[in-house]
């Protein structure tokens, strides 16, 4: 599945699951916007991850 040019907001990103997911969606060619409870982790994850991914 192909994901270039779509978003995505995946919930819990920074971590176990969700973390799993932001990185296939972003493999997949998807922007995605990581949002956790912890917001150090999410940016610090999104920091990691490159320029689709942001926190």
């Amino acid at each position: 599945m192909r994901l270039e040019q779509k978003r995505a907001i995946v919930t819990g990103g920074a971590s176990g699951f969700g973390a799993g997911i932001v990185r296939k969606f972003i493999a997949e060619g998807a922007h995605v916007v990581i949002a956790d409870r912890n917001i150090e982790a999410a940016k610090e994850y999104a920091e990691q991850l490159g320029p689709h991914a942001h926190a």
